[in-house]
């Protein structure tokens, strides 16, 4: 009988996994909580960074009948999933082994806590069990090898200083715009409004090209951006950027922060002390005495990982990252997604024989994930587990 093994997640990373590891005799159950690539769907109209050719394994692009885009298209999250990821799913070997609406809730060893035999032989004998919440109700699987590719971005980060939540933020009735596909959504609601928008990252350099269009539309929209540092461009630009599209995102947010149009209001320096509703609109208490009263929050602050369905496996997660611990130790020094080194498998172990953390999961809160780097990864992986 070939090992069982289960992947959590029907994304790029997962569908990948899934592919190569029926590919290599294992007997492969897909469980995703939606549908197929159902978080890209959050990004909107917002563009892959790297091409289609990098996104892509060779048996993915086979079962497109060798491709439906240019190596060099740059897909949008939405393209993505209705060209690619969702086509693989309706095609057989994926067809049979996905089971959608399928919510992972808990994993352990069978009949084993957290604690028991943690890394010893005898807990490697005990198949993982999985209690799952189903279109049938709660059921249970098991399998020899587990692999996790739930993603990185699951639970947003609070936009108060430090990471830490604002006064105030926690009873906001006012809905926090924390992804691009719900901005561009709830963008006809905000002409002539007042928006704070918080972050100086990736996610958030594309919002203020949403925002800026907004305002550009309707006169009257004004907005605020708050940033924690003091740079005049404030998000991060690449010396000579191989990925043009990630450049054109960063040099477009950073004129606009430096040469400021009447719309909008740059905050530097700049954290989220408090908020609090007045009269249908929000008071932003700012540090360094500062304040604004605005209609609506956009925080692109970023997300963590949820580990939540962890409790009971013997895994080291990072203190820093809450990904992998020892992919975290082997990349610490990494600042950018396109410098990330080949690692070896142990840098991938869990701590948890035969369970891995793939994809953007296996980085949590750290920026330098790049598709290509995981689906590399993914093949280090596979090489080293059991047969």
């Amino acid at each position: 009988m070939p090992p069982r093994m289960i992947v959590i997640g029907a994304g790029p990373i997962g569908i990948a996994a899934a592919l190569e590891s029926i590919h290599r005799g294992y007997d492969v159950t897909v469980l995703e909580a939606g549908e197929a690539g159902d978080s890209l769907l959050q990004w909107g109209s917002t563009r892959f960074f790297s091409p289609f050719g990098m996104n892509v394994t060779r048996r993915m692009r086979d079962m497109l009948n060798g491709s439906n885009a240019l190596d060099d298209a740059l897909l949008t999250g939405r393209e993505m999933v209705e060209s690619v990821l969702r086509p693989i799913a309706q095609q057989e070997p994926m067809k049979s082994r996905l089971r959608t609406h399928h919510r992972v809730l808990a994993i352990g060893r069978r009949g084993l806590t957290r604690e028991e035999y943690a890394g010893h032989p005898l807990r490697d004998e005990r198949p993982f069990r999985l209690l799952v919440d189903t279109p049938e109700g709660e059921q249970t699987f098991e399998s020899e090898i587990v692999l996790d590719a739930t993603g990185g971005y699951r639970l947003p980060k609070p936009f108060g200083a430090g990471g830490l939540p604002a006064r105030g933020e926690s009873r906001l009735s006012h809905p926090v715009l924390r992804s691009l596909g719900e901005l561009e959504s709830r963008a006809p609601t905000l002409r002539g409004k007042r928006i704070l928008l918080v972050g100086h990252g990736h996610s958030a350099a594309n919002a203020i090209a949403v925002l800026a269009h907004l305002a550009e539309e309707s006169p009257s929209t004004r907005i605020t951006w708050a940033v924690r540092t003091a740079n005049r461009r404030p998000c991060e630009e690449v010396a000579n950027d191989p990925l043009p599209e990630r450049r054109r995102v960063v040099v477009a947010a950073n004129d606009l922060a430096q040469t400021p149009p009447p719309f909008l209001r740059m905050e530097r320096r700049t954290m989220i002390e408090a908020v609090e509703e007045r009269d249908g609109s929000i008071r932003v208490t700012l540090s360094g005495g500062r304040s604004a009263e605005v209609d609506a929050i956009a925080a692109f602050t970023g997300y963590r990982p949820d580990g939540q369905i962890l409790s009971e496996l013997a895994v080291e997660l990072s203190p820093v990252t809450e990904g992998g611990a020892r992919l975290q130790r082997a990349l610490a020094n990494v600042t950018d997604c396109l410098n990330v080194p080949a690692v070896n498998p142990r840098d991938l172990e869990s701590g948890e024989s035969n369970f891995y953390f793939i994809g953007s999961r296996a980085y949590g809160r750290a920026r330098t994930f790049l598709l290509r780097t995981g689906l590399q990864q993914l093949e280090t992986i596979l090489e080293a587990l059991p047969r």
